[in-house]
């Protein structure tokens, strides 16, 4: 790529000279897909609460993640797997009868069920840029970053 941007340049440059008219030496825009909620994994970076946001610490030793796909849910807690259904039209998410194994980890457990509490009282989500922040009522909210060592797609 970056070798065919030096020929295109070195070609305008040839082109300028002979025409003494410039040209868009520019590199293209790589292509993007476009995010939503069912063509990534998400990865939980925050509990968001009032007053002050809990950042999820860097040391768990596996990272809180979430799969939605074709109305099921599925993912881990950092200690513990966990599936349950879900519904969304345009902004509004209802999630419901999640399951999930009942291991303890130590400091990773605490972190799993503050998750897993307002993941059940989810009702609206919006995802900017790679961001995904869902509203669960009283409880606050989550946000997730996309985990693209899992992307679909």
């Amino acid at each position: 790529m970056k070798n065919m941007y030096l020929l295109n340049a070195f070609i305008c440059l040839l082109i300028t000279v002979a025409t003494h008219e410039g040209c868009n030496t520019a590199p293209p825009a790589p292509a993007s897909k476009s995010v939503t909620l069912e063509t990534a994994v998400w990865q939980l970076t925050d509990i968001l609460v009032d007053p002050v946001p809990m950042h999820l610490p860097d040391t768990l030793a596996v990272p809180i993640t979430i799969k939605f796909s074709d109305g099921e849910i599925q993912g881990f807690g950092g200690c513990n797997g966990f599936g349950g259904n879900y519904t969304y039209l345009e902004d509004q998410l209802s999630v419901s009868d999640i399951m999930h194994t009942e291991m303890y980890c130590e400091g990773t457990s605490e972190w799993e069920t503050l998750f897993l509490q307002r993941l059940d009282q989810s009702q609206t989500f919006q995802i900017i840029g790679e961001t995904l922040e869902i509203d669960c009522g009283d409880l606050g909210g989550l946000k997730f970053r996309l985990n693209w060592k899992k992307r679909k797609g």
